[in-house]
């Protein structure tokens, strides 16, 4: 049975959310503001230019402290990181003894950042009821999605979603995103349209936030096997279901975090995972770096 609990944040969530999304479809295209280039002054060719005293450097930005929260699945838990009617993985299995072996706690050792909150919990998929309240409710549920925030009632400053392998192998209907739309409380069965709702929820509690999306990892097939590409019941691959996430992800103005092409792959899942799904603490550190070149690199740029 559902547990029945809603805290005073959650209501005023899906009040907001409600408001939201009962008005106009979301506009997640607002153009950047782009400064009009001011017109070039020459000067004589034996004088050397000038810098503008008005025009300053951009300044360096930094990730140095910046708030991070993670919404994952098994592959991102880790006890005592998340809420406690949540799902467990590590350390309990696998081979990952401690939080800074895993694949985020290595990403904030890289980028210098600190953990919000962990939001995720083992067995579970993007879609589903997104007006469940427990532990084991969806990456589109406003109870996921409310537990981004710091115990503290803090918001992060940097979101890394790394769901959609239990909808993959629970072969959920894929669907296809062709561009943003108004998506429907209540049992969402089509991934696509519960990753969009997920991300539309995200912009609006967190618009300050820096939202990244991993690609997902290849798996063993349904039987365990590995070796060649895994295909669901539907005919889908991981690939397939990659290609959704990150059109989605584009439309919504989110960066990729692209552990698809990390260099794990189905010809090597027997060295880097303890069962053809879960990292073992050597490919964690694989996609820690993955995870943490991508952030270090669209700050630096």
């Amino acid at each position: 049975m559902m547990k029945k609990f809603l805290t005073a944040s959650l209501f005023s969530a899906a009040a907001a959310l409600t408001l939201t999304f009962g008005a106009v479809p979301l506009n997640v295209h607002a153009a950047e503001a782009v400064p009009s280039a001011q017109a070039a002054v020459s000067a004589p060719v034996s004088v050397p230019a000038q810098a503008d005293p008005a025009v300053s450097a951009p300044a360096a930005v930094s990730l140095q402290g910046k708030k991070l929260s993670i919404l994952g699945d098994s592959i991102s838990t880790f006890t005592g990181t998340m809420p406690a009617d949540y799902n467990l993985y590590y350390p309990e299995h696998g081979d990952i003894p401690n939080a800074s072996q895993t694949w985020w706690g290595q990403l904030l050792t890289n980028t210098g950042m600190v953990l919000c909150r962990n939001a995720s919990s083992a067995n579970t998929d993007v879609a589903g009821n997104s007006l469940a309240l427990d532990g084991s409710a969806p990456g589109c549920s406003i109870r996921r999605i409310v537990d981004l925030k710091g115990i503290d009632g803090s918001n992060p400053d940097v979101i890394v979603i790394y769901m959609g392998i239990n909808d993959f192998a629970r072969s959920r209907t894929l669907g296809s995103f062709t561009a943003p739309g108004v998506q429907t409380e209540g049992e969402v069965t089509v991934f696509t349209d519960a990753y969009e709702l997920m991300l539309q929820k995200i912009k609006i509690l967190y618009p300050a936030a820096s939202i990244y999306c991993c690609t997902l990892l290849e798996r063993c097939d349904m039987e365990g096997n590995t070796g060649a590409p895994s295909v669901n019941l539907n005919g889908n691959t991981v690939a397939d279901f990659n290609t959704q996430i990150k059109a989605i992800a584009k439309a919504y103005g989110a960066s990729v975090i692209d552990f698809y092409n990390c260099g794990i792959n189905y010809t090597n899942l027997d060295l880097f995972t303890v069962d053809g799904i879960h990292p073992t603490w050597i490919a964690a550190g694989v996609l820690g770096q993955c995870a943490s070149q991508t952030l270090l690199s669209s700050v630096a740029g």
